[in-house]
């Protein structure tokens, strides 16, 4: 749902990752558009394929200019994840705090909005409005699989604070209660000369 979805992102969304940005899946993008546009008959009813067209070129177009822009921030020390999916245009700050946590914003909206473009602009293009109904829906998906992605890592994560704090009350537990053993010591191996040989070595350094 990635590909699809990053067609619409671009016009969204001016801060992606530069590695969400690599350029062959835009590529494939835009040749699948085109070879949609070239098939749709051009004399066809208000389908008007050249919109869809442009679409994509200006799509993979504006991915490039955003790639060129993270790459020219990461040599200027500027930090940012490089898969960040985007910050929704309408994430706006006045908003209720229940709209903006956990990228409500980004995972409603912005797919909504899409769809909705898509049904204005369908009279005008079927092969633009359909495209970006398909791409609204992509986006949903997209974000909503991100979000659950990112959504069980912080449930690893405190999962894995939780065991450790059982660690380590069960060793603090066992370290103030429990009796300590003393471990009983083996018989010791001799070690050193045998008394013979260091009386003949004596002899010798007396000599």
């Amino acid at each position: 749902m990635r590909y699809p979805a990053m067609t619409v992102m671009v016009f969204l969304r001016r801060d992606i990752g530069y590695r969400l940005l690599t350029p062959l899946p835009m590529i494939i993008m835009t040749g699948i558009l085109t070879l949609v546009a070239a098939i749709i008959p051009p004399d066809k009813p208000g389908a008007h394929p050249e919109w869809l067209f442009w679409f994509a070129m200006l799509s993979l177009f504006l991915s490039s200019c955003q790639r060129t822009k993270r790459w020219r921030e990461f040599k200027k020390g500027v930090l940012q994840h490089t898969y960040y999916i985007g910050t929704s245009p309408f994430d706006y700050r006045w908003l209720p705090q229940f709209c903006r946590r956990f990228r409500r914003m980004a995972r409603f909206a912005d797919p909504f909005f899409c769809i909705f473009a898509g049904l204005v602009l369908l009279p005008e293009s079927t092969a633009l409005g359909f495209w970006l109904m398909i791409a609204g829906a992509a986006l949903r998906i997209f974000e909503d699989l991100v979000f659950q992605k990112e959504l069980n890592r912080d449930f690893d994560i405190l999962d894995s604070v939780i065991t450790s704090e059982v660690h380590s009350n069960t060793v603090e537990t066992f370290d103030d209660s429990a009796p300590h053993t003393p471990q009983p010591s083996s018989n010791a191996i001799p070690t050193g000369l045998a008394p013979d040989i260091e009386a003949n070595i004596k002899k010798r350094r007396s000599n």
